[in-house]
């Protein structure tokens, strides 16, 4: 019954683009956000197994409530399977050089991480957005926490951005210990410190630094305790010339999935060009190329992932994309399996493929 719904709404969605319009009034947006996906994808290179799904891959609501010219409340809940919170948070702006957000919120790394998935040009973020920036065992370097952040902009011609926060979170891991009388209770808990910093020398050009420092916690038995310190450093440049945009990310750190001290390497680039039809389409190629080296330790445990996308904009809240990605090689890292804080035993995870598929996508802005 979903998957018809669906269907129903996008194709009216479609025919009529003017059902595409948040409502606004006196301060307060209200607007609701969705993914639809058809996707093909080659479950098993050796046999050649392709599998075809349809799914509401994301159906969202935000509200953003301008209090004052000094106030904003943001709101911002995911209803693909359950009712879950995303965004919550309220940023007061004392001066432009000087603001503070207080809530639930994205941490400030990553330029991917920090663009919305209605706006990538290629619609998957990828490998290492994938394994420890946008999730992870210890909520992922750039994961949604609640936080604390100060920042701000100085200057005007040479534009200086700055973000400094401090986030708190709990998660699950299932392969430590998990309490028998409540297994769904959270057996991990971190502390993030994170920076960004940012400057535009140029029109059109943004360089970028970011770091990030966690401090996990993980419960291995009742009364037993591991602490745990990783690391994360990043950087990014962003040039856009007319309707050409190319976009450089790499980051190099601490893998919290891997044994201690092993490092990971990882980056990409992602290169398009909006085509303006008219007024009220638009069309974007793009293509991405990916690294991904997630344990310096393990030989030939790197990968390499290829993307590819056209998104066809229709009018300013629709936008539907045909991509397809595959990628070379295997990649893979040594997990630790802890038997006491000092005893662990060494295990090395099954080489995971870079998933080939093709998928067709719509974006929806209501």
């Amino acid at each position: 019954m979903k998957n018809i719904l669906t269907i129903a709404f996008v194709l009216l969605s479609l025919l009529w683009p003017g059902l595409s319009v948040a409502w606004e009034k006196d301060g307060l947006r209200l607007r609701g956000r969705m993914i639809a996906r058809y996707q093909l994808k080659d479950e098993d290179r050796s046999v050649g197994r392709w599998t075809d799904t349809l799914s509401l891959n994301r159906a969202r609501f935000d509200a953003r409530w301008q209090a004052s010219e000094k106030i904003r409340l943001t709101l911002e809940f995911d209803m693909t399977q359950d009712f879950e919170m995303r965004d919550v948070f309220v940023r007061y702006t004392f001066l432009p050089e000087f603001k503070l957000t207080v809530g639930h919120f994205k941490k400030p790394f990553s330029r991917l991480r920090l663009t919305s998935r209605w706006q990538l040009p290629v619609p998957r973020r990828g490998l290492l957005d994938d394994e420890v920036i946008g999730d992870g065992p210890f909520g992922g370097y750039g994961n949604r926490d609640a936080g604390l952040m100060l920042s701000g902009r100085i200057g005007k011609q040479v534009r200086l951005r700055y973000f400094l926060g401090v986030f708190d979170g709990m998660r699950l891991v299932e392969s430590f210990f998990r309490d028998p009388a409540t297994p769904d209770e959270p057996n991990a808990s971190h502390r993030d410190y994170v920076g960004r910093l940012q400057v535009r020398p140029l029109k059109g050009l943004v360089l970028a630094v970011n770091a990030n420092h966690k401090q996990a916690r993980i419960a291995l038995t009742p009364g037993q305790e591991l602490n745990r310190y990783y690391n994360l450093f990043g950087g990014d440049i962003r040039y856009r010339y007319q309707d050409f945009c190319i976009q450089l990310e790499g980051a190099w750190g601490d893998n919290p999935n891997a044994m201690r001290g092993h490092k990971l390497l990882g980056g990409h680039a992602i290169v398009s060009y909006r085509w303006k039809i008219n007024d009220t389409y638009s069309l974007t190629p793009a293509m991405m190329a990916e690294f991904l080296d997630p344990d310096d330790e393990v030989a030939d445990g790197w990968a390499i992932r290829l993307a590819g996308a056209l998104n066809l904009d229709i009018g300013a809240h629709t936008r539907v994309v045909l991509s397809a990605e595959s990628g070379l090689e295997e990649y893979s890292w040594a997990v630790p399996d802890y038997i006491s804080p000092e005893e662990l035993v060494l295990e090395t995870v099954k080489p995971r493929e870079v998933p080939t598929r093709i998928f067709l996508q719509l974006n929806l802005s209501l």
